[in-house]
Parts: C-alpha cells; sequence; structure tokens
C-alpha cells in the first residue's frame, strides 16, 4: 500500500485498539525527553568556566543515552499501535475450503514487475491495486507503481489508457499528455466515465470518453487539491483529502470516497464534497456517524449500502443511510482486509495477509475460503498480497499485487455449489 498516512485527533475506544489515543501524552513527553536530551549536552556549551570531570562527563553522556534509548522503546510501541500490529494478524479459520484453480490473465510468468502493453505473459504490470468494470469483456484497473491507468480484456489483452512510469505528477488534459500519482481506487460509472482516487496527490480525477481528442479520454481533476493533504468538506475545489485509497459510485450519481488518512467516508454530490462517517479519531463504534479506522475499499450492494473493508480494526464494515454504520460480523477479524466485491447474498474478500480470498454468505452468516493458501506463493494455488476482487459474470478477478499480475478464478454459481470447471 502506497499512503502519506496524516496524524489521528487522539481518543480511545474499548471496543479497537485505536493507534491515536495515547499519542497527545506520548508526544509531550517525547518533548520533554528532547528537552532533558539537549540541555545535557549544553551543560558543557553555557558553563565554560566549570572544570567538567571525566566522572561528570561519564553521567552525562549515560543520561543523554538513557534519554535516547527511552525516546526510541517509545516511539517503536506507538508505532507498533499505530500501524505495525495489523500486519501481523494471523489468518483466522477460513471455513470450508473450495480450492478454485487460478488462471493467470495477465503479467509477467515469474511475476516480474515492469510497464509493457501486450497479451498475458508479454504485459507487465507493477502492483495492480484496484479494479472496476469497463464493459463487459473489458476491466480497468490501476497500477500504482506504473502510475498508470490500464484495461485488461478476458483475452488477456493489457492496454493503457493514461500514465505511465515516466508520467508520475499531476496534469489534466488528454489522456497521452495527463500525469498521475500513485493511483489507487477506479470506479466506472454507467456513462463510461472512470473516477480514480490518487493516494499521493490526495485527489480524485475523472477519465471522462470523447472521441475527439487523441487517447478517446480527457482528464480533470474532480475533487481535492493536488499534493495538498487535509480535511475539509464543502465544493469540490476547496475539498481536501488525505490519501483517498478507494471510490465507489452510487445509484444516484454520487461518488463514495473512502478518505483513510482522514478516517472518514466521504461522498462527492453536485460538486459538493459532504462526511458521511467517521470523525477523524479511528475506532470501531457504529451509529449515525460512528468511527472508522483505515478505509481501504468499498463496493456498494443491491440494498443501497455501502461496504467497507476497515484495515485498521481488521473488520467488514457496513454503512446505510438510514442506520450509519454497522459491522456486520462482530466478532470476526480478518488479516488486512484489502479488497471488497458484493455479489447478491454474498461479499468477496481479498485477505492480503491471509494471502486468500474469502466469501462471506450474509443469510447463513458463513465464511468459505475460495482460493489461496495462506502462504504467498507464485505456484499453483497461491496468491501474493491478492489487493481487490471484481466478481463479473462468471469470473471472480483477482488484483494479485504481489505477484504484479491478475488472474480469475470460477465464480461460484451459489454458496454451496462449486462452479463448473
Amino acid at each position: 500500500m502506497t499512503a502519506a498516512w496524516q496524524w489521528g485527533n487522539g481518543g480511545s475506544n474499548d471496543k479497537t485498539r485505536d493507534p491515536y489515543g495515547a499519542a497527545p501524552a506520548l508526544l509531550t513527553r517525547i518533548q520533554a525527553g528532547l528537552v532533558l536530551f539537549t540541555s545535557c549536552r549544553r551543560i558543557r556549551l553555557a558553563q565554560p568556566h566549570l572544570p567538567v570531570t571525566m566522572t561528570r562527563k561519564r553521567k552525562l553522556i549515560g543520561i543523554s543515552l538513557l534519554t535516547l534509548l527511552v525516546l526510541l522503546v517509545a516511539g517503536g510501541i506507538w508505532l507498533w499501535h499505530a500501524f505495525v500490529w495489523v500486519f501481523f494478524v494471523k489468518p483466522g479459520d477460513g471455513g470450508r475450503q473450495w480450492s478454485l484453480p487460478i488462471t493467470v490473465v495477465a503479467g509477467g510468468a515469474k511475476g516480474e514487475s515492469g510497464f509493457r502493453d501486450g497479451a498475458g505473459p508479454d504485459a507487465l504490470m507493477a502492483k495492480p491495486i484496484r479494479l472496476a468494470a469497463l464493459d463487459e469483456n473489458t476491466l480497468v484497473f490501476a497500477d500504482i507503481n506504473n502510475h498508470a491507468i490500464r484495461t485488461i480484456r478476458r483475452d488477456g489483452t493489457v492496454a493503457t489508457l493514461a500514465g505511465g512510469p515516466d508520467r508520475a505528477g499531476h496534469q489534466d488534459g488528454p489522456a497521452p499528455v495527463a500525469k498521475f500519482r500513485s493511483p489507487h481506487g477506479v470506479a466506472v460509472r454507467s456513462d463510461g466515465v472512470i473516477a480514480v482516487a490518487e493516494v499521493s496527490n490526495h485527489t480524485i480525477r475523472l477519465l471522462t470518453p470523447d472521441a475527439s481528442v487523441p487517447g478517446g479520454y480527457v482528464v480533470s481533476t474532480l475533487a481535492g487539491k493536488a499534493r495538498d493533504s487535509g480535511m475539509a468538506d464543502g465544493a469540490a475545489a476547496d475539498a481536501r483529502f488525505s490519501s483517498p485509497h478507494a471510490i465507489a459510485w452510487g445509484r444516484d450519481g454520487e461518488l463514495y470516497v473512502a478518505d483513510i488518512g482522514n478516517a472518514r467516508l466521504r461522498c462527492i454530490r453536485h460538486g459538493r464534497v459532504t462526511t458521511l462517517a467517521g470523525n477523524g479519531k479511528r475506532g470501531a463504534d457504529d451509529g449515525p456517524a460512528g468511527t472508522l479506522s483505515w478505509p481501504m475499499d468499498l463496493a456498494t450492494d443491491d440494498k443501497g449500502g455501502l461496504w467497507i473493508a476497515d484495515c485498521g480494526t481488521l473488520m467488514l464494515r457496513r454503512w446505510h443511510p438510514d442506520t450509519g454504520l454497522t459491522t456486520p460480523f462482530p466478532g470476526r477479524q480478518l488479516a488486512m482486509p484489502h479488497g471488497l466485491a458484493v455479489d447478491g447474498d454474498r461479499v468477496f474478500v481479498a485477505e492480503m495477509n491471509g494471502q486468500r480470498i474469502l466469501m462471506f454468505d450474509l443469510p447463513a452468516g458463513t465464511v468459505s475460503t475460495l482460493c489461496g493458501t495462506t502462504e504467498k506463493g507464485i505456484d499453483a494455488g497461491r496468491l501474493n498480497r491478492p489487493a481487490a476482487v471484481l466478481a463479473q459474470r462468471d469470473l471472480l478477478w483477482i488484483a494479485d499485487l504481489g505477484n504484479h499480475r491478475i488472474v480469475t478464478v470460477p465464480l461460484p454459481a451459489s454458496s454451496s455449489q462449486p462452479p463448473s470447471r
């Protein structure tokens, strides 16, 4: 994941390990420690007329080293509770094992990264992270390290719509001259407009089809200001985001944004940005506003709800305008839920640190494992940090981020019947 994290506002929550609850007090202690460390170093300079014995020198050095050690330990503890612990959670029980066959659609045969259009193993990519259906035979995906928006067809043909490894930056205009920086989320509107969430630029971009311009698309900035992270609702141009990771179009043309750095669910509608859930304090509270931690991916359902993969709490959340935030599986902790797809009463999850794809059956309240072995790899049956899933017709598409490839498995017709192979 590529992200420029923004610090939270403090607070605590007894439903999850809030990494920011101790921040203000800890920062105060670090500041005091730095003052002590600096003052010890200045004693000799401030009082040059006083003789400094060898014993006193050793004491000053000892105090300085001890203070530095305390600061390092405190900083390490803070980092662990703030970010690191979620990466060490082991995958839990995956339920029934489907062991579906994995088919490589495109990407290097040995998992090598690169940038090259082509078909099958001739096409190279560098960390494909999000998928969206462009039409019945074509998907669009964000290629993070290549700073590009690209497409992949069912026959494995990969093409670049805009951006490239030599075009990192921010520039609007016809697709051939446009620039992106670490694009993550992609979503396609019914009229073919592609929305992009840019982590490093902190902006939401649009690729609008236009047959009259080179490349067939015009790139524009819908909301936010390039390289200016922050938190502000209001007019789209004045709004600010912090590392937006995922986006999803709503049924009425609204665009939902997973604003991970601000721990909020945002919405862009009629040229204005509002906050739907979250308040900047990272947590797992349900309710009309509720709290989020690291909202990583979004997926709409047919009941007007929005599913959220919350990597900070390692749980699945759901938002609905009538209820706000809820936690459908409160006792189920996942090993980095990074990607989501909803198909009727089933929710598919790319469990990044579990190296597998899970299927949740909502009516039954059960979970099963479609593919992956909990150990990363590139050989048959294994994945390497799966980042996204997309259900389309008879296939479940997977962005196999660590292997720099896009793969598929057969989409089960139901939660109990295995697909035909």
